[in-house]
């Protein structure tokens, strides 16, 4: 089977993705040593990421599709967009610390259906990075969401 590129929008969010994360690490260089350190934890591991899914987007077999697979995919790029507001309000309001794992949880166990001790190990692992590293070891306070802000002042 021949190989037929296509320039859809996966392979221009690809190139957006790779893109955003080479200039983060490429930036980061011109940091001083202790700022670098957490733009290069993010940028080097979603460079080679992003380069690997712009690669991966470009050599993709394109399958003819019939209407009933467009709209399954549809439905579910809709519930994905769901899912990604839904984290974005969670955060926004409650933050990273409070709001991930409990977002984590219900993605996994009720989007994913994955067993509920999965869903609790993972909610879990969240929170513990996300605080114990973090906000604890690294020092690195994390955005604290609306309503503890409004509350606490």
């Amino acid at each position: 089977m021949r190989l037929r590129r296509t320039y859809n929008g996966q392979v221009l969010t690809a190139l957006a993705m790779a893109g955003f994360f080479l200039a983060t690490t490429a930036i980061a260089f011109s940091f001083p040593p202790q700022a670098r350190l957490l733009p290069l934890m993010v940028g080097v591991p979603g460079s080679i990421l992003g380069l690997a899914q712009l690669y991966l987007e470009l050599h993709k077999v394109v399958a003819p599709t019939d209407n009933n697979a467009k709209k399954d995919m549809q439905k579910k790029e809709a519930e994905m967009f769901l899912w990604i507001f839904t984290f974005f309000i969670g955060i926004l309001f409650f933050g990273f610390v409070y709001a991930a794992p409990v977002l984590i949880f219900g993605f996994l166990y009720l989007y994913k259906k994955e067993k509920v001790k999965v869903a609790i190990v993972s909610a879990i692992g969240i929170w513990l990075l996300l605080f114990g590293l973090f906000e604890k070891l690294f020092e690195i306070p994390l955005f604290p969401g609306l309503i503890l802000e409004w509350l606490i002042g």
